[in-house]
């Protein structure tokens, strides 16, 4: 019997449509001899433990997300002329802290890196100066292929894109999530906008969500609203460090 068979005779066969997320933790199980317990249980143990074990079953999730993220084909974006690469999540996989993008611009996808261009470098700069290095925190889009002349994602590839970063949240289970711009704010929140609720905390499904403008939001401005912007990133970004240091104090971003 295939994985997907196993997982729909559990429910008894009424799941057309099982989520990667569902799979992952079927093959984990299989994988590290997990015995009986739930999903949200063993994801909470995970990331209390430090043993190597620990270790092999985060390396196997992220290894598990490229190769999904590599034979995705649910939208036309991978197969647009403009598309160079998918670009999957980036960082540490145990880190109380997810920043969250709208999705690759022109130098991610040709890197294959999350946030490299000029706004990602304005990324790790704000990151430097609150102390945190980029390789302690977690980093991923909503959709993870370039849509054309970087325009916004329609809601059709969002949604063919979901698969991947509701497990990233599933098994990340971040503290605290920064959103930078629009689309990921609309992400858990549909309809609501940057510009009123920026800066504002969002409690939902379990994560504390702090909406901020996108790094390449501050590049477009200039005299008075530059350093109007400026300064609203900084308290944003400040705010979640202080927040994800009361919540997770025994953790290291430096």
């Amino acid at each position: 019997m295939g994985l997907d068979d196993e997982i729909k005779s559990i429910f008894n066969s009424r799941e057309t449509d099982i989520p990667f997320g569902a799979k992952l933790y079927f093959k984990l199980a299989q994988k590290f001899d997990i015995q009986q317990v739930r999903a949200k249980e063993f994801i909470k143990s995970l990331h209390c433990s430090k043993s190597e074990d620990a270790g092999s079953v985060f390396e196997y999730i992220k290894e598990e997300l490229k190769e999904r993220l590599k034979t995705c084909s649910e939208c036309s974006l991978c197969k647009a002329e403009h598309h160079t690469q998918k670009v999957p999540g980036e960082g540490e996989l145990k880190s109380p802290l997810m920043i969250i993008g709208e999705g690759p611009g022109f130098d991610e996808d040709r890197i294959g890196r999350p946030f490299v261009g000029r706004a990602g470098q304005l990324l790790t700069t704000i990151l430097s100066k609150l102390g945190i290095k980029r390789e302690k925190i977690y980093t991923t889009y909503v959709i993870k292929c370039r849509p054309p002349m970087n325009r916004k994602p329609l809601a059709e590839e969002i949604k063919a894109c979901s698969d991947i970063l509701e497990t990233e949240l599933t098994y990340l289970s971040p503290s605290v999530i920064i959103t930078l711009g629009s689309v990921p704010l609309n992400y858990f929140r549909h309809g609501i906008s940057i510009t009123k609720c920026r800066g504002q905390w969002i409690y939902t499904r379990g994560f504390w969500v702090m909406p901020t403008f996108h790094p390449a939001y501050i590049l477009r401005q200039s005299g008075k609203a530059l350093y109007k912007t400026k300064w609203d990133v900084w308290l944003d970004f400040n705010e979640a460090i202080r927040k994800v240091n009361e919540m997770r104090p025994e953790y290291n971003f430096s």
